[in-house]
């Protein structure tokens, strides 16, 4: 029994001994993570000036007309506003039909005896501003006045159809020239052009219209 003990003695030194002293290394290899033949990667700084590079430079761009402007010199000095903002512009002239008033009447009678009676009996209404046209394409047609409200000349038209005549009424338009101001403009730049229109023509009724960039 003595000598099983010492067997086992001398069998977990000799077991000690190899792991601590005499066994070999079984560390875990660690890959190299950078290779000295391979620069590594840099991350950059400056994404927010090449993107507002690109866009300075027209890659992205968004294309507007405002107007229209009733005078040449106020298309001119909104376009000077813009140009001096840096952005490309032009001036487009336009001829526009613009509304004069609407006109309101009783269509040509027969004859006019019959456009006089039509007269006197319309008068008696407490309707102002009743008059015979004499001549031209209206002949012996009822004149019942010009308004500068579309509103209006419908309401004082249904009034004499009410009184039992057969009213109308028609818009008066004649043709003036108008001016529109083109430009492009980088994504996110917010050009201030409509500001800049009331303060340059308070009297120009403008808009900004998105166009297609050429």
């Amino acid at each position: 029994m003595h000598q099983l003990l010492m067997v086992l003695l001398f069998l977990n030194v000799s077991v000690l001994t190899w792991n601590v002293v005499l066994a070999p290394d079984t560390k875990t290899f660690s890959p190299v993570l950078i290779d000295p033949s391979i620069p590594a990667l840099e991350l950059r700084k400056d994404v927010d000036e090449v993107v507002y590079r690109s866009a300075s430079a027209g890659t992205q761009s968004s294309c507007y007309t405002i107007g229209p402007y009733n005078s040449e010199k106020a298309a001119e000095l909104v376009a000077s506003k813009v140009r001096g903002f840096g952005l490309a512009v032009t001036i487009r002239h336009r001829q526009s039909m613009e509304t004069l008033n609407f006109f309101v009447y009783i269509p040509p009678a027969s004859d006019s005896e019959k456009a006089e009676k039509m007269v006197q009996d319309i008068t008696k209404n407490d309707v102002q501003d009743v008059k015979i046209i004499p001549d031209g394409p209206y002949q012996n047609a009822i004149a019942l006045g010009f308004f500068n409200n579309l509103n209006k000349a419908k309401r004082h038209a249904e009034y004499i159809r009410y009184l039992g005549y057969d009213a109308h009424y028609t818009e008066q338009q004649a043709a003036r020239e108008v001016f529109w101001v083109d430009y492009d403009e980088p994504f996110g730049s917010n050009t201030p052009v409509q500001a800049w229109s009331a303060a340059v023509d308070a009297t120009s009724e403008v808009q900004r219209i998105p166009r297609s960039c050429r």
